[in-house]
Parts: C-alpha cells; sequence; structure tokens
C-alpha cells in the first residue's frame, strides 16, 4: 500500500475568536501565518499543502502576492463563501462580517454564476486555472459538482463523512453520514454516491466515528473560575479537534482499514488564522500557537516515520483515474 496525507487548509481574512472577519480588515493569517510558519513547517516534513483561498483574500492584493511567492511546493485552489461575492452578493463591505450561507440552497444557475466569478477572480491572479475547491461550511450538494465540471475543476473536498451538519443557519440539514471515507469519482446527481466515470474526485476530510476526547478549559466568571466541557465530536484529521495522538490513532485506523487497498489516502483540514493568536475561536494565546504547531508538528513526525508522503490535493485525482 502507497500511503499520501494531504494538507488541505481554508485560508480566511483574520477573524474574531466569534468567527466574525477582523474591522478593520486584516491579513495577518496569510502574511505571517502562511509565509513564517505553516509553509516552513511544510518544507521541513516533506509536506505539499493545498491552499483553498476564500473569495475575500483573492480581492486583497497583498496577500496573493504572498501566496504568488511562497517558497518550497504547494498548490492552490479555490474556497468560497457565496454571500461575498456576485450573483447576489449580499456584502460590500466585508469588515465585522461573518460567513453563514450555504453554496448548496442557492439556486443552480446563481450557485453556477457564483463558483465562475471566484474561478475568474483566481485565474485573474494568478495567470492559471485552478482544478480544487471546497464549499464555505462544508456546504457542497450535487449542484455544486456539476458547477465545478462544466469549470474544469478536477477535485473536491467539502465532504466530512459521518457528520451532518443541522443548525439555524442551513436551510435544511446537509447530511454526509452515508459518505465514503476514501477518495471517489461523485456520481452526477449526487455527491455521497461514487461512480468511476464521474468527472470530479471527491476526497473527503478524514473523519472516523470514533469520538475524540473531551475538550475542556477553566473560564473566569464572576463567581471566579469555572471548567468549560465542549461535547464530543466524531474524530477528525485536524488539530484543533483531536490531538496528535488521537490524528496518529485515526491514521492507524484507516490503515487497517483499507490494508487491502494499493492506495490510502488521509486528508488533514485547518484555516490558516487557526496558528494565529486571536484570529479564530481555538488558539486565543501566543502558547495555544505554540501548542498547535507542535500538534501539528508531531503528526507530520509519525507521517514520515511510517512511509506517509506528501501529496498535493490535485495529484489524488491522477492516482485514482489510473
Amino acid at each position: 500500500m502507497t500511503k499520501y496525507l494531504v494538507v488541505t487548509i481554508d485560508v480566511e481574512p483574520d477573524c474574531t475568536p466569534s468567527w466574525r472577519y477582523a474591522n478593520p480588515l486584516t491579513f495577518a493569517g496569510v502574511s505571517t501565518g502562511i509565509r513564517e510558519y505553516l509553509q516552513p513547517l511544510f518544507q521541513q516534513y516533506n509536506i505539499i499543502p493545498t491552499y483553498l483561498i476564500n473569495n475575500v483574500v483573492l480581492e486583497d492584493e497583498k496577500s496573493c502576492d504572498v501566496l504568488r511567492n511562497l517558497s518550497g511546493s504547494y498548490e492552490l485552489g479555490t474556497h468560497l463563501h457565496p454571500e461575498f461575492i456576485e450573483p447576489l452578493k449580499k456584502f460590500d463591505l466585508y469588515a465585522g462580517k461573518k460567513a453563514e450561507a450555504n453554496c448548496c440552497f442557492y439556486p443552480h444557475d446563481i450557485e453556477y454564476m457564483k463558483i465562475k466569478n471566484i474561478t475568474d477572480l483566481f485565474t485573474r491572479n494568478f495567470g492559471y486555472n485552478p482544478v480544487t475547491f471546497r464549499a464555505g461550511r462544508f456546504s457542497a450538494g450535487p449542484n455544486t459538482i456539476d458547477s465545478l465540471a462544466k469549470l474544469g475543476y478536477r477535485v473536491d473536498t467539502s465532504v466530512t463523512p459521518h457528520v451532518v451538519w443541522e443548525d439555524s443557519s442551513r436551510e435544511m440539514p446537509v447530511d454526509f453520514s452515508s459518505a465514503p471515507d476514501q477518495p471517489y469519482f461523485i456520481k452526477p446527481g449526487s455527491i455521497s454516491e461514487e461512480d468511476h466515470n464521474g468527472s470530479i474526485l471527491q476526497v473527503p476530510v478524514s473523519i472516523t466515528t470514533k469520538k475524540a476526547s473531551i475538550f475542556s478549559e477553566l473560564k473566569e466568571t464572576r463567581f471566579g473560575m469555572r471548567r468549560s466541557i465542549r461535547s464530543t465530536r466524531p474524530m477528525w484529521l485536524r488539530p484543533v479537534f483531536s490531538s496528535a495522538k488521537e490524528c496518529i490513532q485515526l491514521a492507524e485506523e484507516f490503515c487497517a482499514k483499507y490494508q487491502d487497498k494499493d492506495v490510502l489516502i488521509l486528508n488533514m483540514m485547518f484555516h490558516n488564522v487557526e496558528i494565529m493568536p486571536g484570529l479564530s475561536p481555538y488558539t486565543k494565546s501566543k502558547k495555544d500557537c505554540e501548542n498547535y504547531l507542535h500538534q501539528l508538528e508531531e503528526f507530520f513526525i509519525y507521517c514520515g516515520d511510517t512511509n506517509i508522503h506528501g501529496a498535493k490535493l490535485s495529484s489524488i485525482y491522477d492516482f485514482y483515474r489510473k
């Protein structure tokens, strides 16, 4: 078996702990987070990241210049938060806003034009067409996949197996509970079903049904210190949801489950802003960020020791098409 790790990073503007965009709008998570922390770490451990760039970031020339000129190997793709792009663009000023819209609930023609517009924006900035995509908030559906195929994409990575997204900001549940957890060509008219003749490869985020350990922290209240406990969730290959030990456990579970396959794919995801203090809900202090990077490093060392090779997202398409 040949084993590959893809690292897919949603590239966002700087955010607040409530996921609202910074006011005024800033991009330290790109200029410092990616350029000074993430990309050197990936180079050190032979990881080839895929940066999936939010349309708001694509409108910032300085951020695009950083992403054009990173050292080492990497790949760029698109990451759509649909309320921030035409048609039916909701906001002209992005500072202080929160991305809550869902791609798959727009009419098909509107969603197609939104994906086309972010694709054109990417192409103007980088001089070539993107082939990798993730819907903001994992909100892809069958029409999303149809639009991606028409626009020349090869890979989508919006599916989160074993997860049903159901909250008040969604018009209806987005159900990935039955989706495969290894890559598959998508059946037309579906997103969770396989068809070997499909044109778009789904590379799902690596998630198992096992639960990650409960996360707890001390919070100061008017009555003193109180321990806050976050409920358990399926174990993700995602540093803020799973410790390095749990990420290794997930990798070993996948290796055992798919030991008869020729190729195994692990797909880690996170946001660039998660490795900067105060720019996401997850890392509030410099110490939090140092621990976050240490967890990544520990997992990358494990991958090197067990012959799990770094690969860019689009290369998985070639492996599976062959």
